[in-house]
């Protein structure tokens, strides 16, 4: 039987074959699988059919088999546990392919990648699609946190690398809000949808804008111009073609203005 698309039935059935494949579920794994078919069908809308994609994450194959049918092209789908792998392939449509590893130690040649995201390796997949300029659009359920850090403005608390990082390489757009209860096992925090659409290649560039903010952000509540000089060593000239103000603070910086920084170091 396949995932239905109907609540409570899918609830029932992630738990009828969770019994079934006597799955032992793997906490240090973030494993919480989908169990409203809400989530499902909200990622279906926003996916691009005549894309290829990459699922980090199959688990039981509930997403996955969906993708498999909503695609017009090939999806790769990645699951690190074995167990789970073994459920998942039964769901597999003729144009999907499951590679049993972990997703981050392959290459992705695909131009979208979906994932209703394991926890525990969210920054990785968050840099690793930025750095991948084959990906053009991505689709992620990460933790609602996540989400709102992907979204600060400078001056904030979420505000840091991360978020400069992705906002000058995507287009972000912030799903629908999902509460715990949406998953099996229960999360201990709301998740959210959220999808990326490329605006600019990762470069050289934006590779020492990366080395830039690593420098900075770990002092961040302090002195913007004392620390650039510090630092990055930018002479008194080269400070004020940035026209940043004495009073600025690290975490106050722009995207827009510590672009501007790696361009002149």
């Amino acid at each position: 039987m396949y995932p239905p698309l109907k609540y409570p039935d899918l609830l029932y059935w992630t738990l009828n074959t969770i019994k079934k494949h006597g799955i032992k579920i793997k906490k240090k794994l973030s494993q919480n699988f989908v169990v409203n078919p809400k989530i499902i069908e909200d990622i279906i809308k926003r996916i691009e059919p005549r894309y290829h994609c990459i699922e980090i994450g199959a688990g039981i194959g509930t997403l996955s088999y969906y993708l498999g049918i909503a695609k017009k092209k090939y999806c790769i789908h990645y699951e690190i546990d074995e167990e789970l792998c073994r459920v998942a392939v039964e769901l597999l449509n003729p144009n999907s392919v499951l590679i049993r590893g972990d997703a981050l130690l392959y290459d992705w040649v695909v131009e979208e990648i979906v994932s209703n995201a394991p926890y525990h390796i969210t920054s990785d997949i968050i840099v690793k699609t930025a750095r991948t300029n084959t990906i053009k659009k991505a689709v992620f359920v990460f933790q609602k946190d996540v989400v709102e850090r992907l979204n600060a403005g400078p001056g904030t608390r979420e505000y840091g690398r991360i978020t400069v990082l992705v906002q000058l390489l995507f287009n972000i757009e912030p799903g629908p809000v999902y509460p715990p209860s949406y998953f099996y096992p229960r999360p201990e925090v709301s998740s959210q949808l959220v999808v990326f659409t490329r605006k600019r290649l990762y470069d050289d560039l934006i590779s020492k804008l990366e080395e830039v903010t690593r420098r900075l952000f770990s002092k961040r509540r302090k002195k913007a111009l004392k620390v650039i000089r510090r630092d990055l060593g930018l002479s008194v000239e080269e400070l004020r073609k940035l026209g940043i103000s004495d009073e600025k603070r690290v975490y106050e910086l722009s995207p827009g203005e510590l672009l501007r920084i790696a361009e002149i170091i």
